[in-house]
């Protein structure tokens, strides 16, 4: 098969279209549209990557009601897996890996002096 693009193209290769609350800093809602009600509305023809403002713009969080989710992509009832910069891997860490990170963290910031309330407006990124 080809490039995965319309609804139909997802439902029949078992992915996902997954939703999350672009309401950062209230919500932290997400949750797997179900292909089938789209479809019931949109056609199974609709194309994801042409129409995605259009379907954000139809959506609303069920938790705090924000408009405009962002999309992600991937396997049906697959868990989302962490990424970016920021994620640690979709394979979990040893113990011994945790706690050699944790000690080359205390050993990085031994000199430093607390950041909550020492330094006018607060601990600088970048440093």
């Amino acid at each position: 098969m080809g490039s995965i693009r319309t609804l139909q193209d997802f439902h029949e290769t078992g992915r996902a279209i997954r939703a999350f609350c672009s309401h950062y800093y209230v919500c932290n809602h997400d949750a797997q549209l179900q292909l089938d009600l789209l479809a019931v509305r949109l056609g199974w023809s609709f194309d994801f990557y042409r129409g995605r403002d259009y379907l954000a713009g139809m959506l609303r969080c069920s938790l705090c009601g924000w408009r405009f989710p962002v999309f992600a992509l991937g396997h049906a009832n697959a868990p989302p897996g962490f990424a970016g910069s920021h994620g640690a891997g979709t394979v979990p860490l040893s113990q011994d890996q945790i706690i050699a990170m944790q000690r080359a963290r205390e050993a990085n910031n031994a000199g430093e002096l607390p950041w909550v309330g020492v330094r006018k407006g607060g601990r600088k990124f970048g440093r």
